[in-house]
């Protein structure tokens, strides 16, 4: 029968080396068994060693700090710590006990259990990392907070850690003292932070935290008890199912837990336990209003608040639960304020030394400056993820929604700085502009800037290319560089040039791996198909095919120029799915949902895993887990696209793509400036000075926006991205993204999906009765050609219109456009 079992280091510690889930035919260990770096001795925290800080009352003392890692037997503490690990019921449960033996009364200020699961890559394969490693992910809810664990082939089992004895989780503190090293290939340990006022205090700078920090007294001769129970798991999607076994609360917020604007959101508490009240902190951040459904609270936009807050639930009980909300602007002043920012203090307009002059450069918030000379020089030099991303983005923005004067410095971008310059004339792409006399790993010289090898930066060029294409292609006169045809034709010319400069013989033959905006490839080749370039097409088709073939043979063909990463997924699914590979495709998504997690908490809900990008791209060079980088919008492009495509049923696959397609929006500030990541490290609990790679987020968010609206049986109609309204029969549906070109419906009979090319959307309704969908086309800023729909094999329109393109066409005079469903 399968269980969770643990093995003991030795007797007498209450430290673990194995926390294994058994079953007839393996084990597979949680702990830090499988991993390959030494951890013996002091140095090292194992699963449970207990970490305190205690103050005495009676003699004004300050905070004292204690752990077992470094005295297992807290010789110097004046209390005493018991701790004891029992089997119960299949789980396991590991219990410490703290009593004060003296007659001084004590304020605990610091209490955790150091949380050591095996998340370690070091000297790992990829499919050792797969196989042996898990992701571990925090929901700090206090009285309701809980701790799960998957492992990174998404495959069973999961690991679910939740409280007893009043063993809350209030903060999940870094234990920076451990001696594991902490890069690329481990993020790093943390503990369960039961009180944290102490680390509040001295450690963290008073600094707000998720939660209030708080404290316990221990009188004379009383005795503590304290209880975390571990089960294990199919998967992570049964952790709510799992929560409500044990007789916790479940938070189910939609369309998350960010307010943008104006949108109503919904909060359903899911408990047997009555609410006593709600408050939310800072008191004037949201509205809250009771619905008629029980436990169902509507939460709306407030005095123009910006900013994180925070949702307390009371329960009659007397326990509490948090929910951690971020209110922001709507999704259209957000995108315009951003444009505008890079119009305003990105684009660099004067003479340059390095050819930089009509670009897009990336900004140090801190400094209000551009980011000329970093000592990395490709932070500074129009290539890499940081150099190319404010261009990219810019370029993406306004294949959407585009603005006469933005688009002509792109024009100036490409004819001035990309073509011939930072492209050269074999269409191979340099490392970098910006270069220093010194060199190093990560400050180059003109001959490292000049190097062509690196795949990566190939598809931020091409992707600009392509957006200019169809600017070009879809509206006349805006585009007057060059005709849609050279566009079209770089884009085409850039990515086959990878082969040639990136391949096997080239320096780590980058070519083989999923590269980050992979998917703007297939865009690419839809392209080539729809103008009928039949050569173009098939050898594009080929080499895509080519490297496909690579991903087919690997078990987990994730691989990157990291020793893990979470940016080729996005790629490999495009073409395992392109060429029929369903398995591939499918086993991708439950990679990507490993590690892309569900929790009410606006940072974590849709958060794919990112540690080291402000290591290696930021201005802070830490560490630590990251909220709203490009990991996520770019994975939520498979997880979408394959919610679409075969599981539309599955509202929590819905819920998790949306918040991490959507995610960059929240690193918008209110003046426009994007950071390139909110950084969790509770010392800092900020974003990143440096915009860097943001633009990479923004291409994620960019090519999914758009409302996904969906028919629930007991809910009825949830929306994410957009309102919806019922009367009778009729549902009307109004897009409230930044763009408004992208509707996806799913019902219980039917799913279908209205894109427009060229012409906002304003709202579509829908007639089951009458299976007619009728579409309100919006006003548009610069008026296309046409209006293109592209539409969903059940739909097609009542009045005759030329398909043209993959699209539909119609007069742009036209404001409704009626559509039958098949």
């Amino acid at each position: 029968m399968s269980h969770l079992d643990f093995e003991k280091i030795s007797e007498k510690p209450g430290l673990l080396s194995k926390l294994q889930y058994v079953t007839d035919e393996a084990a597979f260990d949680f702990a830090t068994s499988a991993a390959k770096v030494k951890r013996e001795g002091a140095d090292y925290y194992q699963l449970g060693d207990v970490e305190l800080a205690i103050r005495s009352i009676d003699a004004y003392e300050d905070w004292h700090f204690y752990n077992t890692k470094d005295d297992q037997d807290l010789n110097e503490l004046p209390l005493t710590v018991e701790r004891e690990w029992v089997k119960k019921d299949g789980d396991v449960c590991f219990s410490v006990k703290i009593k004060n033996p003296t007659t001084m009364l004590y304020e605990i200020g610091g209490l955790g259990f150091a949380m050591i699961l095996n998340q370690i890559f070091t000297d790992n394969t990829l499919e050792e990392s797969h196989d042996n490693c898990v992701f571990i992910e925090p929901y700090m809810g206090v009285d309701a907070g809980y701790l799960q664990a998957s492992r990174l082939n998404g495959q069973a089992p999961a690991l679910l850690v939740i409280p007893e004895d009043n063993t809350q989780f209030e903060a999940y503190r870094p234990l920076s003292d451990d001696a594991t090293s902490r890069d690329v290939h481990f993020e790093g340990f943390y503990e369960w932070t039961v009180y944290s006022k102490a680390y509040y205090r001295k450690l963290w700078n008073s600094k707000r935290q998720w939660n209030e920090a708080t404290s316990k007294f221990i009188e004379p001769g009383e005795t503590l008890s304290y209880t975390l129970r571990f089960i294990a798991m199919s998967s992570v999607q049964k952790t709510d199912e799992t929560l409500l076994k044990y007789g916790l609360p479940v938070a189910s917020g939609t369309p998350g837990y960010v307010i943008h604007g104006a949108e109503k959101n919904q909060l359903v508490i899911h408990s047997a336990n009555p609410i006593e009240d709600l408050k939310v902190t800072p008191g004037h951040a949201v509205n809250i209003q009771e619905t008629e459904q029980a436990q169902t609270f509507d939460l709306t936009w407030s005095d123009n608040y910006f900013g994180p807050c925070r949702l307390t639930i009371r329960y009659q009980d007397g326990r509490q639960q948090t929910v951690n909300y971020f209110v922001t602007d709507s999704a259209v002043d957000s995108v315009n304020r951003l444009a505008d920012f890079h119009m305003k203090h990105q684009w660099m307009a004067d003479p340059d030394e390095f050819g930089r002059q009509h670009s897009f450069i990336s900004f140090d918030a801190d400094e209000s400056c551009q980011v000329l000379s970093e000592e990395r020089s490709f932070i500074s030099g129009d290539s890499d993820e940081a150099g190319a991303g404010p261009n990219l983005l810019m370029a993406v923005k306004n294949e959407l929604q585009p603005d006469k004067r933005q688009v002509e410095r792109l024009e100036q971008y490409v004819d001035d700085v990309l073509w011939g310059h930072l492209q050269n004339k074999d269409y191979s792409i340099k490392a970098s502009l910006y270069y220093s006399n010194t060199h190093s790993i990560y400050s180059w010289d003109q001959d490292r800037s000049r190097e062509t090898w690196r795949a990566y930066n190939y598809p931020h060029q091409a992707a600009i290319y392509w957006a200019l294409y169809r600017l070009a292609r879809n509206y006349d006169g805006l585009v007057t560089a060059h005709p849609w045809q050279w566009y079209l034709r770089q884009a085409y010319k850039t990515v086959l040039a990878m082969k040639q400069f990136c391949g096997e013989s080239a320096f780590l033959h980058l070519e083989q791996y999923g590269l980050m905006v992979g998917s703007v490839h297939r865009l690419i080749l839809d392209s080539l198909k729809e103008e009928d370039w039949q050569d173009e097409r098939l050898a594009f088709e080929s080499y895509m095919h080519y490297r496909y073939k690579i991903w087919s043979k690997l078990k987990y063909p994730y691989g990157s120029e990291m020793p893990w990463d979470s940016t080729g997924q996005e790629e490999v699914y495009t073409w395992c799915t392109y060429f029929g590979d369903t398995g591939k495709a499918e086993q991708t998504v439950q990679a990507i949902l490993a590690y892309t997690a569900a929790l009410p908490h606006w940072g974590y809900n849709g958060a794919s895993r990112r540690y080291f990008d402000s290591f290696v791209y930021g201005k802070l060079f830490k560490i630590t887990r990251e909220f709203n980088h490009y990991g996520s919008s770019l994975n939520a492009i498979p997880i979408l696209d394959d919610y679409k495509r075969r599981h539309s049923n599955d509202l929590r696959q819905l819920s998790v793509g949306y918040a991490a397609s959507t995610s960059p929006l929240t690193s918008i500030d209110q003046d426009g400036f994007s950071s390139m990541a909110f950084l969790s490290d509770p010392k800092l609990l900020m974003f990143e000075p440096y915009t860097s790679d943001y633009g990479q987020a923004f291409y994620g968010y960019a090519h999914d926006a758009g409302e996904y609206a969906f028919l629930d049986e007991t809910k009825g109609w949830v929306t994410f991205g957009g309102e919806v309204a019922q009367a009778d029969k009729q549902v009307s549906f109004k897009p409230t993204d930044a763009f408004k070109k992208r509707l996806f419906i799913h019902t219980k009979e039917r799913d279908f999906e209205i894109r427009s090319d060229t012409m906002p959307i304003d709202h579509v309704t829908y007639n089951n009765e009458t299976a007619q969908v009728i579409v309100s086309m919006g006003t548009a800023s610069i008026a296309p050609i046409k209006t293109r729909l592209r539409l969903s094999d059940n739909l097609v329109p009542v009045e005759p219109a030329t398909n043209n393109r993959g699209a539909y066409e119609f007069d742009v005079t036209e404001k409704q456009i009626v559509l039958a469903v098949k």
